[in-house]
């Protein structure tokens, strides 16, 4: 919990140090390939494929590929019976040109493929469908490349770009790409060693992109040197926090065909304190010759209407396609082969063409073929209340809870991530999908609309699985800046449906497992609740924890329990001075029973309070068999989605023990004086007018005062985990 600026004042370094162990994962990725998550036991079971009429050939790298009838008929599509133009080949939802030539096994297409660029993948999914779609079959259009007398050119300008994603900061603006490479603290200096392929000589630019991350009253506050191949190339002195790019031209003198060494230097010739800098990228832009070998592709970029000539190997049966639309390529033909190269003119056109060249040997294959089974989500004549987002795998834990929802009258709708991907994303990764799906459910089917969303899965902000021992991404959550600390989760996003706010439209819960023994005893924890016959013995308690006085959050809590919990409640209070041993006190009070747990106080992701009040060890080790639903006025206590450290809320929840059986807490930081207002109107409804935890806390966030600056990080980041749904036991 933050107090207001005016109260409290935190020195610029003891900031510094508290953003860097609360914001950033300086783990290293390893030579894994990345991926969002495991696949699930669908996904991996399709060695003997049903026949199907449309699959997902997944690509990750650009060029030419090609996909054989034995591939697809591995994935259950029979591309023997089909004819071209009963086929159509879409990405995104758009046309993409193909062509399909041989027969047998061999019968092929061939298309030119591109990976996304997207915080949340890099694999792209181009669908082959029988073409009963919208979309139309098109193929590949071809033009002449034929040469003309004029001299042919024989280098292009390329780029050769070197980056890393080691490092996460939340804090990073303007920008959706919070991953950096290396991290240096003056003096300090890092070398990155690179090759120009096919070097022709010349002058080379470079691009160097740093992120200062330290300010100090000294202006300036970073210095640094670039060193390529022992020789200095340039320098820079700036102030602040935020991006700096270094560009300088280096002469052909100072560069190498292979194992250039490029030094990024932090003299620590400042008066700052502390000089910290983060570099980010480096991209080199230096002339190739056009030349090709046998096994790899030749993708460049020249004028049109320019001649040329490609050394090497390529002959007049290699592919030449224009790819300038990728996807629309055209197919170059014409061109001849002597003893100089291959020898071609490119198509006319105002902007540069982009073309790549293959031999047949270099074609690439997918790295997968899945077969297009799921089920389209916008079918559903029924209509629902209450609809459940769940990775594949978890899906038959859920179901106690789905049929007990059910009993209880609700319209239910159980949901593959994978199958909202491919509805309503192209089958690519991306949290708007489930957003979107939402949106869908409300305008279009029967209604009334739905209630309540249950997210099923855990999450991370390492979407692409960069850092080793990554927690996968099973369902995803969005991610969105906040004031204190930058970027983080917010499982409200999905449920903002209207444009012109962002206050949640429906109510929603997550169950942040990471596997389907944890879904179990999530379920059987929250079935065990609802129908306890012993409520009205122990839930008439409420017991309120609160941080030192000093900061005010003992009166915060004496204010809650006073006027905001019905007086039919028992209150129970720890604060902080009032005991020698207050962790000892929470942990009898929630054996003997409470029905309602408030924190008030500081927190992070691990404890409770400056002074240790509760760690997550004791939320490990908590046996108690009489749940209470939590509520936690602090910062970052639900942060649910770091990907190598579990939250002391979720700990709370996913312990089979005892615990919570759900509660409402933070994944950031905020002002207490905003907490207090939300955690107000949450009770008001919750004692009041609303059914269950998860529309209490609808209703308390569209019930705050929107005219205080700090209140959208409030509504955005106070996260219920577990079920919405769930039904308050109360007294009496």
């Amino acid at each position: 919990m933050r107090l207001p600026s005016a109260t409290r004042r935190i020195p610029l370094l003891l900031a510094l140090l508290l953003v860097l162990s609360l914001a950033l994962a300086a783990c290293s990725r390893g030579d894994k390939s990345p991926q969002s998550r495991p696949p699930s036991a669908t996904q991996s079971s399709a060695n003997a494929a049903a026949p199907v009429d449309a699959v997902k050939i997944v690509v990750e790298e650009p060029g030419l590929y090609r996909v054989t009838a034995a591939d697809l008929a591995a994935a259950g599509f029979d591309l023997a019976t089909q004819e071209m133009a009963q086929l159509a080949l879409t990405a995104g939802g758009a046309p993409v040109a193909f062509s399909m030539a041989g027969s047998g096994d061999e019968q092929a297409i061939t298309f030119y493929g591109e990976p996304r660029d997207s915080r949340y993948g890099s694999q792209n999914i181009y669908w082959l469908n029988k073409a009963q779609s919208e979309a139309q079959p098109a193929a590949v259009a071809a033009a002449d490349a034929s040469p003309s007398d004029a001299a042919p050119v024989t280098t292009f300008r390329a780029s050769q770009h070197l980056e890393a994603s080691k490092n996460y900061l939340s804090q990073v603006t303007d920008t959706d790409d919070h991953w950096l490479w290396e991290s240096l603290f003056a003096p300090a200096v890092y070398t990155v060693t690179f090759d120009l392929p096919g070097y022709a000589g010349g002058d080379a630019d470079m691009v160097i992109s740093l992120w200062g991350n330290s300010e100090d009253r000294s202006n300036p506050d970073h210095s640094a040197r670039l060193r390529l191949n022992g020789e200095t190339i340039g320098e820079s002195a700036w102030d602040g926090k935020g991006w700096k790019t270094l560009t300088e031209t280096v002469p052909a003198a100072n560069l190498l065909p292979v194992g250039n060494e490029l030094g990024i230097e932090l003299p620590g010739d400042t008066e700052a304190v502390v000089d910290m800098v983060y570099l980010n990228q480096v991209d080199v832009a230096y002339d190739r010759q056009l030349a090709t070998t046998a096994d790899e592709q030749l993708a460049f970029s020249l004028p049109g209407a320019t001649d040329l000539v490609v050394s090497g190997s390529a002959g007049e049966d290699a592919l030449v396609w224009d790819v300038t639309d990728p996807l629309m390529p055209v197919a170059l033909t014409g061109a001849v082969a002597d003893s100089g190269g291959l020898r071609l003119r490119t198509t006319v056109g105002d902007a540069p063409r982009m073309v790549v060249l293959a031999e047949p040997d270099a074609l690439l294959s997918p790295d997968a073929v899945l077969p297009a089974t799921g089920a389209d989500l916008r079918d559903n004549p029924e209509g629902a209340d209450y609809i459940a987002v769940a990775y594949p795998d978890f899906i038959p834990a859920l179901q106690p809870l789905v049929e007990h929802r059910r009993s209880q009258g609700l319209r239910v709708t159980v949901a593959s991530i994978d199958d909202v991907y491919d509805t309503f994303s192209y089958g690519v990764p991306d949290p708007a999908a489930i957003r979107d799906y939402m949106r869908y459910a409300r305008d279009n089917w029967t209604g009334p609309a739905p209630r309540f969303l249950l997210l099923v899965g855990d999450a991370t902000y390492d979407y692409r699985g960069f850092l080793d021992g990554s927690t996968p991404n099973f369902v995803p959550t969005y991610l969105l800046s906040t004031h204190f600390v930058g970027e983080t989760a917010s499982d409200n996003w999905f449920v903002s449906l209207d444009d012109e706010d962002d206050l949640p439209d429906m109510a929603v819960g997550r169950i942040p497992a990471q596997t389907a023994q944890q879904v179990e005893d999530v379920v059987a924890k929250t079935l065990a609740y609802e129908a306890d016959t012993t409520a009205g013995e122990w839930d008439g308690r409420a017991l309120f924890v609160a941080d030192n006085e000093q900061e005010g959050f003992q009166t915060i809590a004496d204010n809650l329990a006073a006027d905001a919990v019905p007086a039919s409640y028992q209150i129970d209070k720890v604060y902080l001075g009032s005991s020698d041993n207050p962790t000892s006190q929470i942990v009898k009070a929630l054996d003997e029973g409470v029905g309602l747990v408030t924190y008030v106080g500081h927190g992070s992701m691990n404890v409770w309070g400056k002074d240790k009040m509760f760690q997550i060890s004791d939320s490990n080790a908590l046996d108690n068999n009489r749940l209470p639903f939590l509520v936690t006025m602090t910062c970052l206590v639900g942060y649910f989605h770091h990907p190598t450290a579990t939250s002391m809320g979720e700990e709370l929840l996913l312990n089979p023990k005892g615990g919570i059986v759900a509660g409402l807490m933070p994944t950031s930081e905020s002002l207490a004086t905003d907490q207090t207002e939300l955690a107000t109107n949450v009770y008001a409804h919750m004692f009041g007018d609303a059914g269950t935890v998860g529309e209490a806390i609808m209703l308390g966030k569209r019930d705050l005062n929107l005219d205080r600056n700090l209140m959208q990080d409030i509504i955005e980041t106070f996260t219920l985990l577990g079920d919405p749904a769930l039904v308050l036991q109360k007294p009496g």
